[in-house]
């Protein structure tokens, strides 16, 4: 029966792999075909181009810069929670929301070069309005603030189902199981049972950390969002279209650093509950031979649960190391484009 419970488990987990991966290419896939790239719309003249060349060059930066606080952050926690024994690691629970709170910040307040361009043209206004989720697909969006919610939930459930350990942290999981037994003439007799504690769970004492630092990080991505919706378009109607597309590419950027930390956080702690509940759903097989090493059985759904978590932790860690490389690759698409719009344009008046 449990052979069986955890095959099922394995082939739900490998389906939720494959949709995940799936949602994960339509979400932080190419652009859309009509959507413009930095170097295809650049326009002509040395003005334009030397504003093109300054915005991604300054937005290269940033992202740059953003990864760098948001690892260093993210590297400071563990090595304080590697240290400090009375946290009993909370600052791992908290290294990744905390990064990614720290690198959005520093990305949103580096400063930008205007989008000033010299001349005696007439100076363009764009009036359609511009909102946070304007520049990139609705599941970009929708994928991590489901990931956000079922974190929460979750976070919420265990805390719930978690006990006090001998200090009174709300941190451990309790189970009746079996504790022992006697023998008396070849036959098991007085079965005892008694209360098993199993930790470190993620219960009240790390649940409530966590949800106040993932709700932090929604607020971050919203506010990193909203200032890049929102920034002055160029004076210029010619550069609307790669402004546009830099606006996509910080977008991107955003929402796939700031995932990429949300998977991770949401990996180490689904790995964790589930490697507690699968230690916590195996009880003893009681035996008449004193020379004999007990078996184990395990004890459902509780065991099965265990199982699908430790597998969704595996699954969820893929997809955030997929969600770093895109965000890494946005830099260096940043980074190419702020040197090919010089060569595009080159080539275009020479024709």
């Amino acid at each position: 029966m449990g052979s069986a419970s955890g095959l099922v488990a394995i082939g739900a987990v490998a389906l939720l792999a494959i949709a995940l991966w799936a949602l994960l290419r339509r979400a932080f896939g190419e652009p859309r075909p009509e959507a413009p790239t930095g170097a295809d719309a650049v326009p002509a003249g040395a003005a334009g181009r030397e504003a093109t060349q300054r915005a991604f060059r300054a937005e290269a930066r940033a992202a740059l810069v953003a990864l760098l606080v948001g690892v260093a952050v993210a590297g400071l926690l563990i090595a304080i929670g590697a240290t400090w024994g009375r946290g009993y690691g909370l600052p791992y629970a908290l290294a990744g929301s905390v990064g990614a709170v720290a690198g959005l910040a520093a990305y949103t307040l580096l400063p930008r070069p205007s989008w000033h361009v010299g001349g005696d043209g007439p100076v363009v206004a764009e009036l359609s309005p511009r909102g946070p989720m304007s520049f990139a697909r609705q599941w970009v969006f929708a994928l991590p603030a489901a990931a956000a919610c079922a974190l929460v939930a979750g976070l919420l459930l265990a805390g719930v189902f978690s006990a006090t350990d001998e200090k009174g942290l709300h941190r451990v999981f309790q189970r009746r199981s079996l504790s022992g037994w006697s023998t008396e003439g070849g036959r098991v007799v007085d079965v005892q049972y008694g209360l098993s504690s199993s930790g470190p769970f993620p219960g009240w004492y790390y649940g409530v950390p966590v949800i106040i630092s993932t709700a932090l990080l929604v607020a971050a991505v919203y506010w990193a969002l909203f200032r890049a919706a929102r920034a002055a378009r160029p004076a210029s109607a010619d550069l609307f279209a790669v402004d546009t597309a830099l606006r996509g590419l910080r977008t991107r950027f955003i929402m796939a650093a700031s995932s990429a930390a949300l998977a991770f956080q949401i990996a180490g702690l689904a790995l964790i509950s589930g490697t507690v509940l699968r230690a916590s759903h195996l009880d003893t097989v009681p035996t008449a031979d004193p020379n004999a090493v007990p078996g184990t059985v395990p004890v459902e759904p509780g065991h099965t649960l265990a199982l699908a978590l430790i597998l969704l932790a595996l699954v969820v860690a893929v997809a955030a190391v997929v969600l770093l490389v895109k965000s890494v690759a946005v830099v260096g698409r940043l980074s190419a484009a702020r040197r090919a719009p010089r060569e595009r344009l080159d080539l275009a008046q020479a024709r």
